[in-house]
C-alpha cells in the first residue's frame, strides 16, 4: 500500500529528514516481509505434505504436492476446475466432506481425526486432514496426510481374519464379531459338521478335501440364498454354521433338513473319482447368548447318538449352568478365605537368544489338594462380582515375587478390572510397595466387554505413565478392533492360541500370522506367539519375525519361575 504525506511551508529541515528517515524504514520493512513471504512460499512448496490455504471457499495457495496430487501445475489451473475447496472431495459417509450443509472449518477444529477422499482418475486417495488458522488474515493453512496404504493394510487383515480362505464365506471370527459389535439378533444357530472327514483326506488327498469342502458351501448357500435373514460361515476344518434372525423356527429346521437331505443324496465327482458324504447338525433356539456353545452341545451329542441334527433345549441349559455355577462359586469362595488363589509362572522365550527373557503370571486355584485351571472358575468369578478381587492377589503375588528377580513380568487384567475406580489405586500403592517398575507388563483383552475405548486408552496412558508396559491378549481371536489398536498405546500383541496352533497346517492361519507380525513392526511394537506347542510352530513363527515365544515346547506354567544361568536373583 502507498504511503501518503504532506510538506507544508514553511519547510523545516529537520521535520522533512524525519519524514524521509520514517518512508525509508517502511520501505525496507515491506521489502523484508516480501521476502518472508517469499521464503514460506519456498518452504510450503518443497514440503511433502500436501498443502493449501483456503479461506473456506477459494484456494489462496497450492504448494506442489497438493497439485501433483490433483495433476495440476499452477493455482489458477486449480481454482479455474474447483469452484470451491469442498469441489475437491469425494462426498462419502464416514468422510468430512460427506457432511452436507455443515461450516467444515469450525467442524475441523472441534474433531481431531477427520478424513478426506480424493478420487483421482478412479483412485481413491484417503488424507487424514488438519487445520492451522492464521489470525493475521484470518485464514487457513490445511495439512494433509496420506493414510490410503494405513487403510488399506487395515482392510486386507480384517479381511484375512474374517474370511475363509478356501470357501470365501465369513468365519467364526466374523461371527463373534457380528455377536459382539453390530449385536445381530440370531433367533436360530446350527452347526454343521461333514462326518469322517479325515477319511476322505486321508484317501483321496487334501487336494480332493478342499474341493469338497467348496462343494459342500456351494450346496448350503444355493439352499439358504432363497431365504431372507439366513446366512452361512465357515467354520474351521470340515465345519460350517448356518444362522437366522427373525426366522420361523420350523422355517429354520426345513431349511437345515433340506441342507441335510441334499448333501447326502449328492455325488460329487472329481476326476475320476465319485464321493459320497453325510452331514449332522447341532441346533439351538436357546434364548440366551449362548447359541454358538449349546449348538455345539446338540452337534456333539447327535454324533454320540448317530442322529442327522439334534436340537439343544433352554430347559436343559439352564438345569446345568445353575448347577455348574452353585459349585464352582462355593468352591472360588472356599479358596478366597483360605488363601488358596495361588499364580503359576509360563516363560516368554526370546526367539533370537532362546533365553527367557519374560513370565506370563497365570492365576490358579487350589481344591481339595489339587490345581484348578481358570477356565472352572474364572467366568463364575465375574458372574459373582470376585473377579478384580483374583486380580489384586495375582497382583500382589507377582509383584512380591519378581521384587528382586531382573525379569520382566506380565498380569492379565480385563475391562471390569479397569472400570473398577479403586483399581489404578492399587496398582500405584503396590508399585511403591515392590521393585517392580519398570518390569511389569499388563496384558489387557480387548473382548466383547469393552463398552468405552475412552476409558480403556486413558488406562493405558495412566499406567504408562507410572513406567509398566501393555500387551493386547489373544489379537487376532476375531475380537480386536483395529481401528482402536491404532490408537493405543500399547509395546506388545500376543497373537492369539487359535491362530498360532494352525500356523503350521492352515494356509489361511499362516497368512494371518504373517500379517499381524508385519503390521505390528510397522508400527513399532513386539510379538509374541502363544501356543508354541512344537518344533514346527516355534521354527515358522521364528521364521515369521515374531519376537517371543510362549508354551508348551519349551516350558508348562511352573509354581515358580526358572533362572537362566545368565541371570541370577538380586541379593537381598
Amino acid at each position: 500500500m502507498d504511503v501518503f504525506d504532506f510538506i507544508y511551508k514553511p519547510l523545516f529541515f529537520n521535520k522533512l529528514v524525519f519524514k524521509i528517515n520514517h518512508y525509508v524504514k517502511i520501505r525496507e520493512k515491506e521489502k523484508e516481509l516480501l521476502k518472508q513471504k517469499e521464503v514460506s512460499s519456498t518452504i510450503l512448496n518443497n514440503i511433502a505434505t500436501p498443502i493449501f490455504l483456503t479461506d473456506g471457499k477459494k484456494f489462496l495457495f497450492a504448494n506442489k504436492n497438493f497439485l501433483k496430487v490433483l495433476k495440476l501445475k499452477k493455482l489458477s489451473e486449480l481454482n479455474k476446475k474447483y469452484k470451491q475447496v469442498s469441489d475437491v472431495f469425494e462426498k462419502k459417509e464416514g468422510y468430512l466432506f460427506g457432511e452436507k450443509n455443515i461450516d467444515w472449518l469450525k467442524y475441523l477444529k472441534k474433531e481431531d481425526d477427520l478424513k478426506v477422499l480424493i478420487n483421482i482418475e478412479d483412485k481413491k486417495y484417503i488424507y487424514k486432514i488438519q487445520s492451522n488458522y492464521l489470525k493475521q488474515n484470518k485464514n487457513h493453512l490445511i495439512f494433509l496426510d496420506d493414510i490410503t496404504h494405513e487403510i488399506e493394510y487395515k482392510q486386507e487383515l480384517i479381511n484375512l481374519l474374517y474370511t475363509d480362505n478356501l470357501t470365501k464365506k465369513p468365519n467364526r471370527a466374523k461371527l463373534i464379531d457380528q455377536l459382539q459389535h453390530e449385536k445381530i439378533n440370531i433367533n436360530s444357530l446350527a452347526i454343521i459338521d461333514i462326518n469322517s472327514f479325515k477319511e476322505i483326506n486321508d484317501f483321496f488327498g487334501n487336494k480332493v478335501g478342499d474341493w469338497v469342502l467348496i462343494q459342500v458351501a456351494n450346496i448350503m448357500e444355493n439352499i439358504i440364498k432363497n431365504h431372507n435373514g439366513i446366512k452361512l460361515y465357515k467354520f474351521p476344518s470340515d465345519t460350517y454354521c448356518v444362522i437366522a434372525e427373525e426366522v420361523e423356527k420350523n422355517d429354520f429346521l426345513t431349511v437345515i433338513k433340506t441342507i441335510i437331505t441334499k448333501i447326502y443324496k449328492e455325488v460329487f465327482t472329481y476326476e475320476q473319482y465319485e464321493i459320497d458324504t453325510r452331514v449332522k447338525a447341532g441346533i439351538s433356539f436357546s434364548t440366551k447368548n449362548n447359541k454358538l456353545i449349546t449348538a455345539d452341545l446338540a452337534l456333539q451329542a447327535a454324533k454320540k447318538d448317530n442322529k442327522d441334527y439334534l436340537v439343544f433345549y433352554d430347559k436343559l441349559d439352564n438345569l446345568q449352568e445353575y448347577e455348574n455355577n452353585m459349585k464352582w462359586t462355593k468352591k472360588l469362595k472356599n479358596a478366597l478365605s483360605k488363601d488358596q488363589i495361588i499364580v503359576y509362572y509360563q516363560p516368554l522365550i526370546n526367539n533370537k537368544t532362546l533365553e527367557i527373557d519374560k513370565y506370563e503370571c497365570l492365576v490358579r486355584m487350589i481344591d481339595e489338594d489339587k490345581v484348578i485351571s481358570p477356565f472352572f472358575f474364572l467366568e463364575v468369578s465375574k458372574k459373582s462380582n470376585q473377579y478384580t478381587k483374583i486380580t489384586k492377589i495375582v497382583i500382589e503375588k507377582a509383584f512380591k515375587k519378581f521384587d528382586k528377580l531382573d525379569y520382566e513380568f506380565s498380569i492379565n487384567i480385563s475391562y471390569e478390572d479397569i472400570e473398577d475406580p479403586d483399581f489404578l489405586n492399587f496398582v500405584r500403592k503396590k508399585m511403591k510397595k515392590y521393585n517392580i517398575k519398570d518390569k511389569v507388563v499388563f496384558e489387557i483383552l480387548e473382548d466383547e466387554s469393552v463398552k468405552n475405548y475412552n476409558i480403556l486408552i486413558n488406562f493405558i496412558d495412566e499406567i504408562k505413565s507410572l513406567g509398566c508396559k501393555v500387551a493386547i491378549d489373544d489379537f487376532g481371536s476375531g475380537y480386536s478392533n483395529f481401528e482402536h489398536i491404532l490408537k493405543m498405546n500399547v509395546d506388545y500383541l500376543k497373537i492369539d492360541a487359535s491362530i498360532i496352533k494352525n500356523v503350521v497346517i492352515d494356509k489361511n492361519s499362516y497368512k494371518i500370522t504373517k500379517t499381524i507380525i508385519e503390521f505390528a513392526k510397522n508400527l513399532g511394537l513386539k510379538t509374541i506367539a502363544e501356543y508354541v506347542e512344537n518344533e514346527d510352530i516355534f521354527n515358522t513363527v521364528k521364521d515369521l519375525g515374531a519376537d517371543y515365544s510362549q508354551g508348551y515346547y519349551f516350558s508348562p506354567p511352573k509354581e515358580n519361575p526358572e533362572i537362566n544361568n545368565s541371570t541370577k536373583a538380586r541379593d537381598e
